[in-house]
């Protein structure tokens, strides 16, 4: 399956933004948690696209946003309550659409992003000081936003799930988007009570050309989730594969396969 296919995921400009890694916002400094998604379980998951489609079944994965942050699926509730239904395991899971653009200044920071808490900023210019917070804030604030939305409509999810591609609205600069992820990363882990294991959608190619080959997040996950990898390949933020996509289902559903 194409990386830019995902007709699961929200689309933006054309396609959609994705990554996948996973951690525990409870687990101890060093440790890794296990992976929830057991070697050869099936599952699918879906977001506005799919309202109208029938999944296939198995452990489900629900799109939260409409193609781009800060946005809500028109069908969220439906899909939700679908995915419910579903005897998988684990218990349903959401993910969010993710990207840095300075438009998402205006006005959507999230109140609990306006204090930065990301990697030490010594030795820059005040001017990259800044540009560098107001990344950080614009990816925490992205996470906070769908945690919001999440829980203004009693979603409980097992996990959740950021999902970052090329296909959304990303900086040529890769510094700035590396701090856009690291907010992203700690505000999904600093809420993780809430909402669960913390996770990453994406594919080597796309996280060379937006974060650079090799990063690792501050703080770093521990389990990638990719359509163009197989559960022995390594993962491109420095982590594990915990989730193959396979495909698409009869119905037009991403289908995903567990690696634990």
């Amino acid at each position: 399956m194409a990386p830019l296919r995902k007709h699961g995921h929200g689309r933006w400009i054309g396609a959609v933004i994705a990554f996948a890694s996973v951690l525990a916002w409870a687990v101890p400094a060093g440790a890794s948690p296990a992976n929830p998604y057991s070697s050869g379980s099936s599952g699918y998951d879906v977001s506005y696209p799919n309202c109208s489609e029938t999944p296939p079944g198995g452990f489900a994965i629900v799109g939260l946003g409409g193609g781009r942050p800060f946005t809500t699926s028109s069908c969220l509730t439906s899909e939700w309550a679908t995915a419910q239904k579903s005897t998988g395991t684990p218990a349903p899971a959401l993910y969010f659409n993710t990207g840095y653009a300075g438009a998402y200044t205006r006005g959507i920071i999230q109140s609990a992003c306006g204090n930065y808490a990301g990697p030490a900023l010594a030795g820059t210019s005040k001017h990259d000081q800044s540009t560098y917070t107001t990344a950080w804030e614009i990816g925490c604030s992205e996470a906070a936003y769908a945690a919001v939305v999440a829980t203004a409509n009693s979603e409980s999810p097992s996990m959740w799930w950021a999902d970052i591609e090329t296909g959304n609205s990303w900086s040529t600069n890769k510094i700035v988007n590396q701090y856009t992820v690291d907010g992203l990363s700690y505000e999904m882990q600093h809420i993780a009570s809430t909402l669960g294991l913390a996770g990453v959608y994406s594919y080597p190619a796309a996280w060379d050309k937006i974060v650079g080959s090799g990063f690792i997040p501050t703080p770093p996950f521990a389990g990638d989730w990719g359509p163009t990898v197989t559960c022995t390949s390594s993962g491109f933020g420095g982590a594990t594969v915990w989730i193959v996509q396979q495909g698409l289902s009869s119905s037009g559903v991403d289908t995903d396969s567990g690696c634990g």
